[in-house]
C-alpha cells in the first residue's frame, strides 16, 4: 500500500511523540521512584543509628556472650537455620536459648527497642550478631509484631554483606529488597559498640516502602493525560504537512528524542531546547511544544527536589522543636509538658488493657526551704540547689525518666528495675542527701535536703495514673512533716 507524503509526515510525528511521552512517563516516574526510595532508606538509616545509640550496650554485650555461647555448644550439624522455619527439629534447636528470652537484659533491650518502634512508621526493629566462623547471621532480640525471630534464630550471611567478616564495624549499608515473604522492604543495620570500642551486635531496621508503586501509579496517570493533549495537538498539526521539508525537522525531533533517553541528568535536559527549526508551519510548532515540554518537566522535577529538600528541613525543625518544648530550661530534664504527655499515654494502655500497663510507680520529690535559699543567698544559688537536686535523682532512678514537676518538685515515673527496687532507691535517695548534709566543706545551697514519696499503681486504689500521683504525693508529704517534726 501507497502512503502520501502527508500521511507518512503525521504517522512519522504520531510515532515521534509517542516515543517522547513514553520517555518522559518513563524517566519521571524512575525519578520519583529512587526519591521516594532514597527517602524510605535514609529514614532505616538513621534510625538504626538512633536505636544503636540509644539501646543499652551492656545488656546488649551480655545478651550476645550468652547466645553466643549456647551457640557454640550445639553441634554444627544439629544447628537448624530459619529455612527449615515451622519444623520439629527447628523449634527443638531454638529450644536451647528460650531461657535467655527470661533475662533481665532481654526484657531490657526488648522494652527499648519496642518503644523506638512504637513510635516510627517501620516494619521491625531487631538486633543481631554476626558469628565469625559459621559465617551466619544469629537474631538477638526481635521487636516485630508478626512472626518475630526468636533469640539464636540463624540465617546464612549473604555475599554482598561479607565483608563485614573483615571489618565488623561497617555494619549493613543499606539495602532494598523485594521478596513475596517479607514485600518491598530498605534494611540497615548499625554497629553496637561495648565500653572497649568492640563491636558487639548489629541494630537492624526494616523499614516497608509500599507508597512507591502507589506515586508511581498517579504519576503514569497524570502523564498519560498529558500525553494524550500532545499527541491530539500533534495529529491536528501533521495533517497540514505536505511537502518534503517535513523530514528534516522529523530527523531533527527524533534525534533530540534520542538525546533525551540517553541524557543522565534527569533534571536537566536542554536537546529540545537546542534545535532551531524555522518551517513557520506547524513542524515549528511542534517544536516549540517539545521545548515547553522539556521545560516543563524540568521545572516539575526541580520542584520535586526542592519540595522534598525543604520537607527534610521542616521534619528536623519540627523534631528539633518538640524535644526543646518537652525540655525543662534549667536542669534539662523533661518538664511538666513532658509529663502530662506520658502520662496520657500511661492512662490510654490501661484503658486499652495493654500488656504491662500497670506495672509503673510514681516517685515525687520536693526540695526542702528553696525560698529560705533564694532569701538568703540569691535566686542563682536557688537555682544550684534546683541542679543539685536534680542531680541526685538522676542518678539514683537512672532508668527511669525524670521530669521537672515544678519550680522545687520532681517526679519519676517508675518502670522495671527502678520499680522493683523501690525502698533501696529511696534509701539510697536518702543516703545520698545525709552525705551532702554532714559534708562542712559544702556551701549551705549545696546541702539540699529534699522529701521523697512514692506509690506503685494499685488498680483497686487508682482509677487512672492521676490517683497514684495523688497517693505519692501525700507520701511525700508525710516524709516533709516527718523531716520538720525531727528538726524541732
Amino acid at each position: 500500500m501507497r502512503f502520501s507524503l502527508k500521511h507518512k509526515a503525521v504517522l512519522i510525528i504520531i510515532a515521534i511523540t509517542l516515543v517522547l511521552s513514553a520517555i518522559s512517563i518513563i524517566v519521571s516516574v524512575r525519578f520519583v521512584s529512587d526519591i521516594i526510595r532514597n527517602n524510605f532508606e535514609n529514614e532505616a538509616t538513621n534510625l538504626s543509628r538512633t536505636v544503636a545509640a540509644v539501646v543499652d550496650a551492656d545488656a546488649v554485650e551480655n545478651l550476645r556472650n550468652a547466645t553466643e555461647k549456647i551457640y557454640d555448644s550445639i553441634d554444627a550439624e544439629k544447628r537448624v537455620s530459619s529455612d527449615d522455619w515451622g519444623s520439629d527439629d527447628f523449634y527443638a534447636y531454638l529450644a536451647n536459648f528460650e531461657a535467655l528470652a527470661d533475662t533481665e537484659d532481654y526484657k531490657t533491650i526488648y522494652n527499648q527497642i519496642r518503644k523506638i518502634q512504637d513510635v516510627n512508621n517501620v516494619d521491625c526493629i531487631y538486633l543481631s550478631f554476626v558469628e565469625t566462623e559459621s559465617e551466619k547471621f544469629v537474631y538477638l532480640v526481635d521487636a516485630a509484631e508478626e512472626d518475630p525471630c526468636p533469640i539464636g534464630c540463624f540465617d546464612p550471611l549473604y555475599e554482598e554483606n561479607r565483608r563485614l567478616l573483615e571489618d565488623p564495624t561497617i555494619g549493613f549499608p543499606t539495602y532494598t529488597t523485594n521478596t513475596e515473604e517479607y514485600g518491598y522492604l530498605a534494611t540497615s543495620g548499625t554497629s553496637i559498640y561495648n565500653d572497649e570500642g568492640n563491636v558487639v551486635a548489629y541494630a537492624m531496621v526494616d523499614v516497608a516502602m509500599p507508597y512507591i508503586a502507589s506515586a508511581r501509579n498517579r504519576m503514569l496517570t497524570i502523564l498519560l493525560g498529558l500525553q494524550a493533549l500532545v499527541i491530539a495537538a500533534v495529529i491536528a498539526l501533521s495533517t497540514m504537512l505536505v511537502n518534503r521539508a517535513v523530514v528534516k525537522p522529523v530527523n531533527q525531533l527524533s534525534q533530540a528524542a534520542r538525546n533525551y533517553q540517553n541524557d543522565e541528568d534527569l533534571a536537566n535536559h536542554s536537546h529540545f531546547k537546542e534545535l532551531d527549526i524555522h518551517t513557520n508551519d506547524e513542524i515549528e510548532d511542534l517544536s516549540e511544544s517539545m521545548k515547553k515540554m522539556e521545560h516543563d518537566l524540568n521545572d516539575k522535577i526541580a520542584n520535586l527536589l526542592k519540595t522534598t529538600k525543604e520537607l527534610n528541613a521542616s521534619r528536623m525543625e519540627v523534631s528539633k522543636l518538640s524535644e526543646i518544648a518537652m525540655k525543662d530550661g534549667l536542669t534539662g530534664v523533661r518538664n511538666k509538658r513532658a509529663y502530662d504527655n506520658d502520662m496520657q499515654v500511661l492512662e490510654q494502655s490501661l484503658n486499652e488493657g495493654s500488656e504491662g500497663a500497670s506495672d509503673f510507680g510514681l516517685a515525687v520529690i520536693d526540695l526542702n526551704g528553696l525560698k529560705r535559699i533564694n532569701d538568703t543567698y540569691g535566686h542563682e544559688k536557688g537555682d544550684m540547689a534546683i541542679k543539685k537536686l536534680c542531680s541526685i535523682v538522676c542518678s539514683v532512678f537512672s532508668h527511669s525518666p525524670v521530669y521537672r514537676f515544678g519550680g522545687d518538685e520532681f517526679t519519676v515515673i517508675l518502670k522495671e528495675q527502678d520499680l522493683n527496687n523501690i525502698e533501696t532507691l529511696t534509701d539510697r535517695f536518702n543516703a545520698s542527701l545525709l552525705k551532702l548534709e554532714e559534708n562542712d566543706s559544702l556551701d549551705p545551697w549545696e546541702k539540699v535536703t529534699a522529701s521523697i514519696g512514692y506509690a506503685v499503681f494499685d488498680p483497686e486504689k487508682d482509677e487512672t495514673p492521676g490517683g497514684t500521683f495523688r497517693r505519692a504525693d501525700r507520701a511525700m508529704y508525710l516524709h516533709k512533716q516527718e523531716m520538720k517534726a525531727q528538726l524541732e
